[in-house]
């Protein structure tokens, strides 16, 4: 089964993406510098919890990073790291690697930030 990559044309954005190192002595984040990456796609769509007593919003947009068209790629995506979308800063709540479905090798990102 052949899974063509995301179309080049859908990947309309770039985003600023600024790897979290992790704390530093005094207990603050650190970041590694960032990386402008090319040809992603930024999609505002809210992603809420839902139970009996509340609604959490979990997400306030979703990022797909392609592993073919998308560039330059991190080492790693992680959560906690920041992303400038359109002068706003959003943190990485969720990194999902969506695989082949017939290969172990990943064929998209998907970045939950708020």
């Amino acid at each position: 089964m052949r899974v063509p990559p995301m179309p080049k044309r859908w990947l309309i954005h770039e985003i600023e993406y600024r790897g979290f190192k992790g704390k530093n002595d005094w207990g603050e984040d650190e970041f590694y510098e960032p990386v402008t990456i090319q040809n992603v796609r930024f999609d505002d769509s809210t992603v809420f919890s839902r139970d009996q007593t509340q609604t959490k919003i979990l997400a306030e947009a979703v990022i797909f990073v392609d592993a073919k068209h998308s560039r330059p790629l991190p080492e790693q995506f992680t959560e906690q790291s920041k992303v400038s979308f359109r002068g706003k800063e959003y943190t990485v709540q969720k990194v999902v690697p969506c695989y082949h479905p017939t290969k172990n090798k990943i064929h998209h990102w998907e970045l939950e930030v708020l």
